[in-house]
């Protein structure tokens, strides 16, 4: 097994983790605001405590401060319209929509950055693109009237967001120093949380519930710092067509805790696409 593939797997278990955390905070009617705060605040102090520790050589400083701004505006707003999503569409339904991003992030590395795909690999994202429509089926009346409304536009600029942030920490693992990147680009992500977060979502969350908004969000901080780091070593040693993809596939975990402890349905069709996502990863794996 290549690294940088067993980096993708890895970061793919952990932000899957930290995705089922999103689910739980918006049962729970957390503030999105607090719990994104608090994670994103946790990764930016603990990552800067190593930066500080290794103080790398920075040769491009003008350049890490523009990808890191880049993809901090762009994760932020994907992690916001992510949990709030998530209070209009079942799990199991908005992961997937969201996760058709890849479609972009695959079309930019073939079409810009000149990657080509094995015929193995060509048909794992087949898989995967079949797993995501599968998955995104429900014809209940509640998914319609979601996405209807507010839960539309909120998975798709979620869908968008993170699609061209995956693109950014590609060039931020080619051209820069990885935990320099990680730092900067989460105190910016903070401090675009503290700008949007209350005028997005005011009024829309329990209040009472800051104790355990400020516990998910120290846990989903842990697990992104983590996964994050491997995400980007895996970016910088394969290629961002089949690394994205991977990652994209960590909707996988979030929907199986969904069922585990949210007791939401997980029927044949829905069985299927988890059986091809894991067909799909196998394949990509070349």
């Amino acid at each position: 097994m290549e690294l940088w593939y067993a980096y993708s797997l890895s970061a793919l278990v952990l932000l899957g983790g930290q995705r089922f955390l999103y689910k739980v905070a918006a049962a729970r009617n957390c503030s999105t605001f607090m719990t994104t705060f608090v994670f994103m605040a946790t990764v930016a102090l603990l990552a800067g405590a190593v930066t500080l520790i290794r103080q790398p050589e920075i040769n491009a400083p003008g350049f890490l401060i523009f990808i890191s701004l880049a993809n901090s505006l762009t994760f932020a707003s994907a992690t916001l319209c992510h949990i709030q999503a998530l209070k209009h569409v079942p799990a199991a339904v908005a992961y997937p929509l969201i996760r058709m991003n890849i479609v972009l992030v695959v079309l930019f590395a073939v079409f810009f950055l000149q990657e080509s795909l094995a015929l193995q690999q060509v048909l794992g994202l087949m898989f995967s693109l079949a797993t995501v429509w599968i998955l995104g089926r429900d014809r209940s009346s509640d998914f319609q009237n979601g996405l209807r409304g507010r839960g539309l536009l909120l998975v798709f600029l979620a869908m968008l967001a993170g699609g061209l942030s995956a693109i950014t920490c590609k060039f931020a693992a080619d051209h820069t120093d990885i935990w320099a990147f990680i730092t900067l680009s989460y105190i910016f992500s903070t401090l675009f949380t503290l700008a949007l977060s209350p005028r997005m979502f005011a009024g829309t969350q329990d209040q009472g519930q800051g104790r355990l908004a400020l516990g998910i969000g120290l846990v989903m901080g842990l697990l992104n710092l983590a996964g994050f780091y491997l995400f980007l070593k895996a970016l910088a040693l394969g290629p961002l067509s089949i690394v994205a993809v991977v990652n994209g596939m960590h909707f996988l975990v979030p929907v199986l805790l969904a069922v585990i402890f949210f007791k939401e349905r997980l029927d044949a069709s829905r069985l299927l696409g988890l059986g091809m996502a894991l067909a799909a990863l196998w394949l990509l794996r070349a």
